[in-house]
């Protein structure tokens, strides 16, 4: 097929912004749908060269994978080589271990399903694991797995009717990724192909537009490429994290991207434009770009406190501009040669790559993040969240029902935990307590789910089960005392890792549902509505005869306790920071002043206690990260178990 600069132009389009969002630049805070580009360029690419090759007769599938790893082999290979050692002198060893699954996902094209099964609150950040961005490669090449041969097989039934079965396909696509947002399956929704294969199918389907023969008049082509650059434009600035997505969101930047690829040629204004060497230069090493952006980040969120500002971050995009350069000169184009590199050796060489570094993670995997590395420590022994987390603790819009509730340890349950994650632990170690007195726990508690009992959340089923579970609570007479806390101040001012050792001051009204933002009063203060409704709450516990124990603000770490007690390098033995001055007390005081202020007008007494977890876990200027040789947290904010039952027996269960 013809070479088209704009289309490098578009990669450059696409990269840039993702590269940005994931380096915290507000401007860019809906970037990350550069790879929604990325998917719809590679789809029309890919089925352009087929469509070519066998409407010619010269179509091979054994040429096509060759070319697939020609593109994509050689550079990843570079990228995973210097990642791994990296890794392997930089990286905790709980978070080895993970890295080194996650290499052998890359290394079988399954990430995208790795990274789906292994989020949530027991992965590593996000944003600190090196290998994430590969979900999407893993993405495109199942993709290519099935795509070729589909088309092979069916090109007999004629160009119309495979049109047509790729539009149905498309919608069927678009569909479960509409639902899965709407249900709240959001990692199934964002890793997994079937919700995204609709932006793959829709670039194959513009391949079948013969833009040669396509008859339209300039001006109604420059229209409709600035309105497919402005949709991209509109989406990289006005969505955000809030933003269902996948979901029909998505065909914003998704059809911008369309538009501009069928009718922004060389001759318009948008092709000219996206034709200009500097944007044709980043594009083509776009590839490489995406590669080396991610570790670098990944490792630099690793070793800083707090976020590493912009500073940091425009060094590591220079140096991501830097080590591109040297992947596409000396890596890329080389390997691209079919003289330099027979298709014989290029699949001898992938055979090896792919050998060896499943080889390497499956030995980090099996000999546990090589835990001699680092001089072990007994804190990394009680790093250790309840082991009826995973059981017990719900989420989404198929949550857990009351009634069907985990339940534990004694027989006589006359207790209730009510409340977010931050309950989990506690709850447990108060079960263990109990069941001394042959007395047991009701354990309700959602994830990320604030008091929503007057208001409603974009949370799928937290507001429903708010609800349900009071009402339960309130009719269980067998229930007597209730055990409620949330992680108050990180959903009326965000989370706290990325400004620390600033205060974060997000505003919660994005958490809000739409329906229920248009139904109060415009200048309505979220934060008061969220107290008024935790008040009712515990108003309506205390009106049906519960004692309530109320649990006040847990301290948080300023990084995950694994990175707090790791030495900066393999070669070091000193942790990040003092762990028994983790968090002064004057940053817990200003954090959660707005909630704290509020509980403590409370009336407490026989009915209602309060649990002061900085009274009891705190010194006067410090919060530490471990005490008496045990770590009191599994991550940044959540208690460990050890954690917990220090809090419990010296709260509750004091005797």
């Amino acid at each position: 097929m013809q070479y088209r600069k704009e289309i490098d132009g578009l990669r450059a389009l696409a990269v840039l912004p993702v590269i940005l969002f994931h380096g915290g630049f507000s401007w860019f805070q809906g970037g990350y749908i550069g790879v929604d580009i990325f998917f719809v360029i590679s789809g029309y690419l890919i089925t352009s060269i087929i469509i070519d090759e066998i409407s010619s007769g010269q179509f091979s599938i054994i040429n096509f994978y060759e070319r697939r790893a020609r593109r994509i082999l050689p550079a990843l290979s570079i990228v995973l080589l210097f990642t791994t050692i990296a890794a392997f002198i930089l990286m905790p060893v709980e978070l080895l271990k993970d890295y080194s699954q996650s290499l052998v996902s890359v290394a079988t094209f399954s990430s995208n399903i790795f990274f789906y099964l292994s989020s949530g609150y027991f992965s590593t950040a996000s944003d600190e694991k090196p290998l994430l961005h590969t979900w999407s490669l893993a993405v495109e090449e199942q993709y290519y797995i099935f795509f070729p041969i589909m088309m092979t097989t069916l090109w007999y039934i004629g160009r119309k009717r495979l049109i047509s079965l790729l539009v149905v396909l498309s919608v069927m696509s678009l569909i479960c990724s509409q639902y899965l947002s709407k249900i709240g399956a959001v990692d199934a929704n964002f890793y997994l192909i079937f919700s995204r294969a609709w932006e793959l199918f829709l670039g194959s389907l513009i391949a079948f537009v013969n833009l040669n023969t396509l008859i339209i008049e300039k001006w109604k082509r420059e229209f409709i490429g600035i309105f497919g650059l402005i949709l991209i434009v509109f989406s990289i600035v006005f969505f955000h994290e809030h933003t269902p997505f996948p979901s029909f969101y998505t065909l914003i930047p998704v059809l911008g991207t369309c538009a501009i690829i069928v009718f922004s040629d060389g001759k318009t204004y948008v092709g000219q434009f996206l034709s200009n060497r500097l944007f044709v230069a980043v594009g083509l090493i776009s590839y490489s770009m995406y590669l080396w952006h991610q570790p670098l980040f990944a490792f630099l969120r690793l070793k800083t406190i707090g976020d590493p500002g912009p500073v940091l971050f425009m060094g590591a995009i220079a140096l991501t501009f830097v080590l591109s350069i040297m992947s596409f000169r000396y890596i890329e184009k080389p390997f691209r040669n079919k003289v330099t590199f027979s298709g014989s050796s290029i699949f001898k060489y992938s055979a090896a790559s792919i050998a060896l570094f499943i080889s390497v993670g499956l030995s980090g995997h099996l000999f546990k993040g090589f835990e001699n590395r680092f001089e072990r420590t007994t804190y990394a022994d009680t790093i250790k969240y309840s082991p009826k987390r995973k059981a017990c603790h719900t989420s989404g819009s198929e949550y857990l029902k009351p009634d069907s509730a985990c339940r534990y340890f004694g027989d006589n349950i006359n207790w209730a935990s009510f409340g977010d994650s931050h309950v989990v632990e506690p709850s447990f170690a108060l079960a263990q307590m109990l069941e001394q007195d042959s007395s047991g726990l009701l354990h309700l508690s959602f994830s990320g789910c604030p008091p929503a009992l007057l208001f409603d959340v974009k949370n799928p089923g937290c507001s429903n089960w708010v609800k349900e579970s009071l009402k339960y609570l309130e009719n269980d007479e067998s229930i007597e005392n209730v055990l409620l806390g949330f992680r108050y101040s990180a959903f009326l001012y965000g989370d706290h890792k990325s400004t620390y050792p600033n205060l974060p001051n997000q505003d919660p009204v994005n958490k809000f549902t739409e329906l229920y933002q248009n139904s109060i009063s415009k200048d309505s203060n979220y934060r008061e509505i969220y107290w008024l409704s935790l008040n009712d709450i515990i108003t309506r516990l205390l009106n049906s005869g519960k004692t309530v124990y109320l649990l006040y603000p847990i301290p948080e770490l300023p990084v995950h306790i694994r990175k707090a007690i790791t030495p900066l390098t393999a070669f070091g033995d000193k942790p990040m920071f003092d762990l028994e001055k983790s968090t002064t007390s004057d940053y817990y005081f200003n954090r959660n002043d707005f909630i704290i202020s509020k509980l403590d007008t409370l009336k407490y007494g026989h009915n209602l206690v309060a649990i002061k977890p900085f009274e009891i876990l705190c010194g006067s200027q410090y919060c530490p990260a471990v005490a008496d040789g045990k770590a009191l947290y599994f991550d940044d904010d959540h208690l460990s178990v050890a954690g917990a039952s220090k809090l419990i027996s010296e709260s509750i269960y004091k005797k």
